[in-house]
């Protein structure tokens, strides 16, 4: 047995669509974390699904992921094999609670009371029970009987599972049809050391949603200065590009100036049709237009590259740097100033090669219409950030007053 005991618990989930999905996460869990999936068992019931894992880390994407999916609940239980135990409880993608009663673990801020009555709401269950569980001391005997106490308590259907002997591998995939291997080739495909994205399409197929474009050949210097409040005239302005008529090459051509650096700012601008409302009178639906805005900036060598949401509405940007955005706590992450704005360092580009720029521009713009599997973190890990899910219209229209022309 390796150091750790990792058991997963899905409760109200059926086996086979939470497998599916953790299956699905397989290529790029393995990939960041380097784990085998091979060695998860799983076992389903009535009351829900647990899988076991016996790996030396704690595999958060397996549980936190598949909630974000599947729009539930998991929980994430690991045992030391010297003593100790810990889990994370996480709802809809995010993480609601963790404990660790490890020796060495970093101090909890919360209370043991808090402990349960997080669990409590998520399980339906008597807490006082669970207090007892996340109150008493670590075990001096080395074994995992802490763990295994608190997963009774918790689910004892789920320590039913654990204990019998229904847990087996999942099964070869040999009966579904393998993964055609993408043409890397393709400037319509994600970068090579990045998630492969959805299916290929002509990059013409934004072109009738194209709004507007804007380019500015010499990037303002020192965009929040008071000079430019003080002197307007001296502020570069921007050059509006006819676009009527335009077909695949043109937008192809305008994008070329500015990955060569002739551009320093491009702006391409796109409407869409949002939710419709049925109008009783004219007996037709009327649909509500909202803008996206794509914004590529170049400053001192260094690139941004900015997806405008006016529907949700949202601020997406293109992760340069996966690893600190995956592994680094918000608390710890760098910044960085651009464009008189201060950002986190994973989102600014400071190679001369744009080449993951190109690829994710290309694909984003072929599949606008339905961008959400391009800009998705659960099907597209560390691909794109997304900024503001709570962003009112007032908040929104003050991201574009920052970094629209």
């Amino acid at each position: 047995m390796r150091e750790f005991l990792n058991v997963m618990i899905y409760p109200h989930q059926r086996l086979e669509r939470v497998r599916t999905e953790v299956n699905g996460l397989s290529d790029a869990v393995m990939r960041l974390y380097g784990l085998d999936l091979d060695a998860v068992c799983w076992a389903g019931c009535r009351e829900g699904v647990l899988a076991r894992f016996e790996e030396d880390s704690h595999p958060e994407m397996l549980v936190r992921i598949p909630t974000a999916k599947l729009d539930c609940t998991a929980l994430l239980l690991y045992m030391q094999e010297g003593g100790g135990w810990g889990y994370q409880l996480c709802y809809k993608g995010t993480v609601e609670d963790a404990f660790a009663s490890m020796p060495g673990s970093a101090p909890d801020s919360a209370t043991p009371e808090q402990h349960a009555a997080r669990l409590a709401r998520r399980f339906r269950l008597n807490r006082e029970k669970l207090l007892a569980c996340l109150t008493q001391e670590n075990p001096v005997d080395g074994s995992m009987q802490e763990g295994t106490e608190f997963l009774n308590h918790l689910a004892p259907w789920a320590f039913e599972l654990l204990a019998s002997d229904r847990l087996a591998p999942a099964p070869a995939a040999s009966a579904a049809p393998a993964a055609p291997v993408p043409d890397r080739s393709s400037p319509h495909l994600n970068a090579p050391d990045r998630l492969a994205g959805p299916p290929e399409r002509r990059l013409e197929d934004c072109l009738p949603f194209l709004a507007g474009v804007k380019v500015l050949e010499r990037s303002w210097a020192f965009p929040r200065s008071l000079l430019y409040f003080l002197f307007p005239q001296k502020r570069p302005a921007p050059k509006l590009v006819p676009h009527k008529g335009w077909s695949a090459q043109n937008l192809e051509a305008i994008l070329e100036d500015f990955y060569c650096g002739r551009l320093d700012r491009l702006e391409l601008e796109f409407t869409l049709n949002g939710a419709g409302t049925y109008v009783r009178r004219m007996q037709k639906t009327v649909y509500h237009p909202y803008l996206l805005t794509l914004e590529l900036i170049r400053e001192k060598g260094r690139c941004m590259c900015l997806l405008l949401d006016g529907q949700e509405p949202t601020v997406y940007r293109l992760i340069a740097d996966r690893d600190p955005y995956m592994n680094v706590d918000i608390k710890d992450l760098k910044k960085t100033v651009f464009h008189g704005q201060s950002v986190e360092e994973y989102v600014v580009f400071s190679a001369p090669d744009l080449t993951p720029i190109r690829q994710e521009v290309a694909l984003l713009l072929s599949r606008l219409d339905c961008r959400d599997g391009v800009l998705s973190a659960t099907r597209r890990m560390g691909v794109w950030s997304c900024e503001g899910l709570r962003f009112n219209q007032g908040q929104h229209q003050q991201q574009r007053d920052v970094w629209c022309l």
